[in-house]
């Protein structure tokens, strides 16, 4: 019997999932039913539950099922992984004894592998940098990258705020930095800087220099300049490439070696004149070594090949203030040097000439009296006792004193006497 040959019964509800009548949910349509699929369908909604739950009408569906068709993937059941109580003894136990000649068999190939490594090259293990980004130690300095790091006290209260040393702290982790810098760079010096190129085909010396020139790359991305500028030594070594000076002179002037980066940017003009980021390159080194006309003439070559070079745009700008800044500076210096020069000079000249005219004059006494009338006058008059009367007599007889007005040379003598 299949589903056309049984009465329609949709207006007597449908299931969810698959839209089947309620009423084919029995005992008697499931055995009398012959279509594979429609019951398919009716297990699938049995085992669901959405109806309720029947384990006996289930039961008897999946055995009509496999009546039917045994193979049918609704009978399919997920299997539990086996465990040691799935297999017998014997079986648990040829189990075993496979997985420990296995691992056997493995420690004796990686006892092999590591013996002919020590025997082929036995001093590479000392000459390997670590890797980079890594916190890796050589074998050297494993009991010291054993030790783990002490934790630092914080403090919990105002009070142990107010004893926190902000500059010791400061100054620690200024030494810390400073010795994990010096411990990076120690590698440094295991590398050599020349690659033996002797017996190469070019061929091998395009792929050595590529290779090195992108080491020297991936130090530069990741801030390691000092070793870039050695592979990139290394590269040009190999065989020397405009690139690889150019980037070398990248890193020189990310280091402040504004010479041996002038001297890269030179060698990459020779071989390619007119090379845009060789000439910017020069023109930072000739800013930072205040050769502003220079650097002027380099960004201006730059700019008449490309005009929307931005950076070539605002290193101009910054040269051409430094340029102006610098012309003031010296006019101001020298203005400053010539108006000191011509005082010193004038009254110098000026002084000589007074003194030559009161000498030969004799007008000497004239600078004399005005200064101890000055002082005099300047006194009050019970001070004048400090005064040796030496003097006081040798202003009275001084013929330019007799000449001087009735009122002072009275008040003068009063005093004196």
């Amino acid at each position: 019997m299949t589903t056309k040959d049984y009465p329609s019964l949709w207006g007597f509800g449908t299931t969810k999932t698959f839209k089947i009548p309620i009423e084919h949910l029995d005992f008697k349509y499931i055995e009398k039913c012959s279509d594979v699929k429609h019951l398919e369908k009716i297990l699938c909604v049995l085992r669901s539950g959405e109806e309720g739950y029947y384990p006996e009408l289930t039961e008897f569906c999946e055995k009509h099922l496999e009546a039917l068709a045994p193979e049918s993937r609704a009978l399919r059941k997920d299997k539990p992984a086996a465990t040691a109580a799935s297999f017998t003894a014997e079986e648990w136990e040829k189990i075993d004894d496979d997985i420990k000649s296995w691992v056997s068999e493995i420690k004796k190939e990686e006892d092999k592998m590591h013996f002919h490594e020590t025997e082929t090259f036995p001093a590479m293990k000392d000459n390997l940098p670590p890797v980079r980004g890594s916190n890796s130690c050589l074998h050297v300095g494993k009991e010291k990258c054993s030790k783990r790091p002490t934790k630092k006290k914080t403090p919990r209260d105002y009070a142990e705020w107010d004893k926190f040393d902000v500059e010791k702290e400061c100054l620690k982790i200024d030494e810390d930095y400073k010795e994990k810098t010096v411990t990076d760079k120690s590698h440094l010096s295991k590398i050599e800087t020349r690659i033996d190129t002797a017996g190469l085909t070019e061929k091998e010396k395009d792929f050595l220099a590529i290779r090195e020139k992108e080491k020297g790359n991936e130090a530069f991305n990741s801030g390691d300049y000092e070793e870039a500028v050695m592979y990139y030594t290394r590269s040009i070594s190999a065989l020397p490439t405009v690139v690889a000076y150019n980037n070398r002179a990248q890193a020189q002037i990310k280091l402040q070696n504004w010479n041996s980066a002038f001297q890269d940017c030179e060698k990459v003009l020779e071989l390619e004149p007119g090379n845009i980021k060789a000439l910017l390159r020069r023109a930072t080194t000739y800013k930072h070594q205040n050769k502003l006309q220079e650097a002027i003439e380099d960004l201006s070559k730059v700019l008449d090949v490309e005009p929307d070079n931005e950076l070539a745009k605002k290193t101009l700008s910054e040269v051409e203030r430094d340029l102006k800044n610098s012309e003031a500076v010296s006019k101001t210096q020298t203005k400053g040097k010539r108006m000191v020069i011509q005082e010193i000079e004038n009254s110098e000249d000026e002084e000589g000439k007074d003194s030559g005219r009161k000498h030969e004059d004799g007008s000497g006494d004239k600078s004399k009296i005005s200064f101890l009338f000055r002082l005099c006058k300047k006194l009050p008059f019970y001070m004048m006792s400090w005064l040796s009367f030496s003097i006081c007599t040798e202003i009275r007889n001084l013929p330019v004193f007799l000449a001087l007005p009735c009122k002072f040379t009275s008040q003068l003598r009063s005093s004196f006497s």
